[in-house]
């Protein structure tokens, strides 16, 4: 992930994850009476949930400050036009050795993480999530190299996809900030080694898939199931998610436009593929917030997003101010496409995400 974010005004929120199974935050901030956000509750929850993400950030800063330690990366580049079996040989050789390469990547900028947030390192397992990478690249490869069209690949491998985002996330949703590095790692690494032109015909197959990992559709659907057709809940959410690509893009260009020269690990906002990951970000949570809506619950943020942030964000160089001033850009851009009814349906929920996400929580 990569976000981008700022204060709009003080009656926005925030939260984020807490993991299950081996958790990650002391056990007094994980109760469930934060966890549920019926509207009419709005403002206590809110507060519940900002005081949570405080006492979790603290917790987890307090450990940033007992270990220093340098980090590298990089990718890099090749040839395409004459025939798609040889670009389909040269990927699925470079996949081979592209996922170990990335995982060295990832151990350098993730490693000290894992006690830094208690994760049992046994859940962190190099060859089976390298193998997961090829194996999901894989048939992005043969989907490209049998001339299935992109929209086709959500069906070929969408359930696959689903089901090792979940494999990972329910074991501790922290290990599955070490997936989508090395996934995101493991791309660049495919893309360099193609020519210009081979990059745009090969890049839209490989975004499917990180598109299925980040974000999380299964979860999603899954909530959509309990609810009447006409909830309010689900047409507010079938609303939403009919314009996240072009809210995300809205999003990613007013925050750009406010954050002129700013560079993270990856580049500059306006470099391409930083703005392709930073429009996904907000498509991210975009996709939390519909979650949350669906549950009737801060949960989803709390068990996943909040934390990934806090552990990849800083590592990537990417600001609290940055995610601060997308948040509020995002509040704007939902206001003022959807109808009155959905806003409202979503604001408790927008408000606590802000305010979970504020500076007051990462003051130190």
């Amino acid at each position: 992930m990569t976000g981008i974010l700022q204060g709009y005004s003080k009656s926005l929120a925030v939260a984020d994850d807490i993991p299950q199974g081996q958790s990650f935050a002391p056990q007094e901030i994980t109760g469930s009476d934060n966890q549920q956000l019926p509207e009419t509750k709005g403002v206590n929850v809110s507060s519940l949930a900002v005081s949570w993400a405080k006492k979790y950030y603290s917790t987890i800063a307090a450990r940033e400050n007992q270990a220093h330690r340098q980090i590298p990366q990089s990718p890099e580049s090749s040839n395409f036009e004459s025939n798609r079996a040889k670009i389909v040989d040269k990927l699925t050789e470079t996949l081979k050795v592209a996922s170990e390469i990335a995982w060295g990547k990832v151990e350098a900028v993730l490693g000290e993480q894992i006690e830094r947030h208690a994760i049992a390192p046994s859940l962190i397992n190099r060859e089976e999530i390298a193998r997961d990478t090829r194996t999901l690249y894989g048939k992005a490869i043969d989907a490209y190299g049998d001339r299935e069209p992109v929209f086709r690949l959500s069906v070929l491998v969408g359930k696959d996809i689903v089901r090792i985002r979940r494999k990972y996330s329910e074991t501790d949703p922290l290990v599955l900030g070490f997936v989508t590095l090395e996934f995101q790692y493991t791309s660049k690494i495919l893309l360099g080694c193609l020519s210009e032109s081979e990059r745009s015909e090969f890049a839209p197959y490989l975004k499917v898939v990180d598109d299925y990992l980040h974000i999380p559709h299964g979860e999603i659907n899954e909530a959509a199931a309990d609810h009447a057709p006409n909830s309010k809940a689900l047409l507010a959410v079938q609303h939403l998610l009919q314009q996240t690509t072009q809210i995300a893009s809205a999003v990613y260009d007013r925050a750009s436009a406010q954050h002129q020269g700013y560079r993270s690990n990856s580049g500059y906002l306006t470099d391409r593929d930083v703005k392709i990951s930073g429009i996904r970000d907000v498509e991210i949570f975009q996709s939390y917030l519909c979650w949350c809506v669906l549950t009737g619950s801060i949960g989803p943020v709390q068990q996943e997003l909040f934390p990934i942030c806090v552990m990849l964000y800083p590592k990537l160089h990417v600001s609290w101010e940055l995610v601060q001033d997308m948040l509020l850009i995002l509040f704007w851009e939902i206001s003022d496409r959807l109808p009155a009814a959905d806003v409202m349906v979503f604001l408790p929920y927008l408000r606590t995400l802000t305010e979970m996400f504020s500076s007051h929580v990462f003051e130190n």
